[in-house]
């Protein structure tokens, strides 16, 4: 290797390091020596929803199991189905995996861990694909890092990643991922074997499927799309020439390649999520549900970050005004073009119902009648806006074509004017804050607005000395370079760092309290009602290894929602097998019997709970509207008449009565059940789990159906006599197939492309 290459390649290893670094800066607070320092993410979907998910999943493969059913929330739903636990994400799995041979637990440091790892892959990726971009737009490799650098700290600090997708993890690990699959689609343009670029495009684009948030993935796919169209479409060939079939082939391989391939690849995740989204109460949602966004007036966070809490379209001061310089660069004035019509129509898109384009995309394009919360498209104007300032950031170290002098030397004086205004606005609101002060305003208006304001006109200022600097041709580049990084630097850290810390209210928020101490102690099967109240929250069940039928979580069961709704509470508990009731209420009376007390939570004996399964010999067949009106009948006992849908109930029916027959729980595992039962008669033996695909029944050996059962649960026919009942909830073998098969194809071909390209290289040299 040559001195000069040896430079290039320290120079680039350096500018990567710093930028896999720097996270570690802007979140020192997590990690500080010392610890009255520390910080931490404060409690919210953080620490009571996605960490109690993935310590589920990793405890699960630490008991050599995958994470198939969860028992601990909802009375039991769908575990590696609910697609927000992240399972098969290979920076989930590994780490799990990696846990589970050492015999390590996983904690909430390790979830922080995640939070400052995918700050780093954002910093990482996103320099890579502006770095290509500016290379592809005649840049020099100088002037490339540098707009890299720009584009990486404007995505990676900006207003986006630094607000809600830090307490909603998976939206962080998806949006990620964007700029990478962005990179290999157009390396895929200019390269000699396109199709190796477009697989891993779809490589890439797996792991943003697999991390588990659909809304931000399906945004992903879009862009990608979009991206793909572009790239591919052949600019500046007539219509009608030949070779037509070839370049409508080649577009649609650009589009849908990449797709296809990571839709395989992550199938063994979307096959499961996608059944259980269809039997969850987001199947159904309408128009007035989906269709809120950002209201209209915080359109002011994109120059006031902040005043309204966290800010998503914030990306900065000099962010924008690089995006405007980016029509300069005369060499990617098509893509410049692109990606102004791609953050546009994200930040419109991002107001929902606010805007009617919102609803055309409802009509028209699939998926956005099916997701809520319409601001979290802001995640592509974000990326949009940062590649736009990385192409501006070559007009402060790039030589401009001669046609667009004149133009650049007016923006410079507008973008002067514009500085002058905001300082007449300084200074008009500061006089109003001294009026408010003599006249004793408490809220004062403009107090609110110079402490946003102050810092855009600081930026400003420093950004219209910037360009002013770069007309008059005085300093040197590695001074423009340096100040510009400093300047984007200094804004976004200053302004986002302090969003997404708090101070740690304990050691850990799921403390071992003596509440939780009496419920684990409790012998036998049994679930609880905790409504919320255990230490760490709805969802603290998992963490605790305590059965609930409560749960924070986004996926419900559609029928269990229902069965919650229709069915008193009382009746409720009976038939999940609630045997404790927690509660911050005064519940004492008939059938509730105060067990516990501690820091105002009280908890509840029920009086009379029903076990995991019993025999009933009177069965029914109803609808599900009668069988909601017999469950809610005061002369219906469960343990005595069972009532199966309609529609699927076998042709002979047990009739009668009988002595009440519970079974037995001879093992019991999160996705095994197995049961002893002993009949007088024929019955059905009912299982308070709720009903759902994957579930198999055995008795004796021998496999049986299972019914919908009480509209929620689970029934299988039982002959007299002793029997041993056995159900196992498994998972679809052919996802994960798919799955298998397409990643070994897509390695190995990769592998021998890659071979085929050295073989290539070394024909070439011997040749010359």
């Amino acid at each position: 290797m040559s001195h000069q290459r040896r430079r290039a390649w320290l120079i680039e290893a350096a500018i990567v390091c710093v930028l896999v670094l720097l996270p570690l800066l802007f979140w020192w607070r997590l990690w500080a020596p010392d610890p009255a320092d520390r910080a931490a993410i404060p409690e919210g979907d953080f620490t009571s929803q996605y960490y109690p998910l993935q310590f589920f999943a990793a405890q699960e493969l630490a008991q050599g199991r995958l994470p198939a059913w969860d028992p601990y929330l909802n009375a039991g739903q769908p575990g590696v189905a609910d697609i927000q636990t992240g399972a098969f994400y290979p920076l989930n799995l590994l780490p799990n995996l990696a846990l589970a041979l050492l015999g390590l637990p996983f904690s909430i440091g390790l979830l922080q861990a995640q939070v400052v790892l995918h700050f780093s892959l954002a910093s990482l990726f996103t320099y890579l694909l502006v770095r290509h971009l500016a290379r592809r737009a005649g840049a020099r490799v100088a002037a490339a890092r540098f707009a890299g650098a720009v584009a990486a700290l404007t995505f990676s600090y900006g207003g986006y990643l630094t607000s809600f997708p830090v307490q909603q993890l998976t939206i962080l690990e998806t949006a990620v991922w964007l700029p990478l699959v962005l990179l290999f689609v157009d390396r895929a343009r200019g390269h000699a074997r396109p199709l190796s670029q477009l697989v891993l495009a779809g490589m890439a684009l797996a792991c943003a499927l697999l991390a588990g948030h659909p809304q931000t993935s399906m945004y992903v796919v879009y862009a990608t799309l979009a991206y793909g169209i572009f790239a591919s479409w052949p600019w500046g060939a007539a219509p009608g020439t030949s070779g037509s079939v070839d370049r409508v082939l080649r577009i649609a391989g650009f589009a849908f390649v990449p797709l296809l391939v990571g839709a395989a690849l992550a199938a063994i995740q979307l096959a499961p999520a996608l059944q259980f989204i269809a039997h969850s109460t987001r199947s159904g949602l309408d128009y007035d549900a989906v269709s809120w966004g950002f209201p209209l007036a915080e359109m002011v966070s994109l120059l006031y970050p902040g005043y309204f809490g966290g800010s998503p379209q914030y990306v900065g001061i000099l962010a924008p005004i690089l995006a405007a310089a980016a029509l300069f660069v005369k060499r990617a004035r098509r893509e410049v073009v692109f990606w102004i019509v791609l953050a546009g129509l994200a930040l419109l898109l991002s107001f929902g119902r606010h805007t009617f384009l919102y609803g055309v995309a409802y009509l028209f394009a699939p998926g956005f009648s099916a997701v809520r919360n319409q601001e979290r498209i802001i995640v592509l104007f974000s990326l949009a806006m940062s590649v736009l300032a990385g192409y501006g950031a070559l007009v402060l170290v790039q030589p401009l074509a001669s046609t667009v002098r004149g133009k650049f030397r007016t923006f410079v004086r507008r973008l002067g004017w514009v500085g002058l205004v905001f300082l007449a606005l300084t200074a008009v609101w500061y006089y109003g804050y001294l009026q408010g002060l003599q006249r004793g305003v408490e809220a004062n208006q403009f107090e609110g607005l110079l402490r946003h304001h102050v810092l855009l006109l600081l930026i400003l200022a420093g950004g219209s000395a910037l360009f002013a600097l770069r007309v008059a041709g005085k300093p040197r580049r590695a001074w423009l370079v340096g100040l510009t990084l400093g300047l984007v630097w200094l804004n976004l850290f200053t302004v986002n760092w302090r969003f997404n810390l708090g101070e740690p209210d304990s050691d850990d928020p799921f403390p071992e309290t003596g509440l939780v101490a009496f419920l684990q102690e409790q012998p036998g099967t049994f679930r609880i009602s905790s409504a919320g109240m255990l230490p760490g929250g709805a969802s603290a069940g998992i963490v605790y290894g305590l059965e609930d039928i409560t749960g924070n979580t986004p996926l419900r069961l559609a029928a269990f929602a229902q069965f919650e709704e229709e069915v008193g509470s009382w009746r409720r508990w009976q038939m999940l097998n609630v045997a404790y009731v927690v509660s911050d209420r005064d519940l004492d009376g008939p059938g509730l019997e105060r067990v516990y007390e501690e820091a105002g939570s009280k908890v509840y004996r029920v009086g009379d709970p029903l076990p995991r399964a019993w025999v009933a010999y009177d069965v029914k067949a109803a609808s599900d509207e009668e069988a909601f009106t017999v469950l809610n009948s005061d002369a219906f006992h469960p343990m005595e008449t069972a009532i199966l849908a309609e529609d699927a109930a076998p042709a002979a029916l047990p009739q009668g009565s009988g002595p009440r027959s519970p079974a037995q729980v001879s093992e019991q595992s999160p996705r095994r059940l197995v049961l002893d039962v002993t009949p007088d008669k024929k019955g059905l033996l009912v299982i308070s789990q709720p009903f759902y695909p994957g579930w198999r029944a055995t008795v004796d050996g021998e496999a049986v159906p299972i019914y919908r059962t009480d509209y929620l649960l689970q029934g299988i026919e039982v002959q007299p006599g002793h029997h041993r009942v056995e159900l196992t909830y498994r998972l679809s073998v052919m996802p994960a197939i798919m799955t298998l098969t397409i990643l070994v194809v897509c390695t190995v071909g990769l592998l021998i492309d890659q071979r085929r390209a050295r073989r290539s290289v070394l024909f070439a040299n011997r040749s010359n």
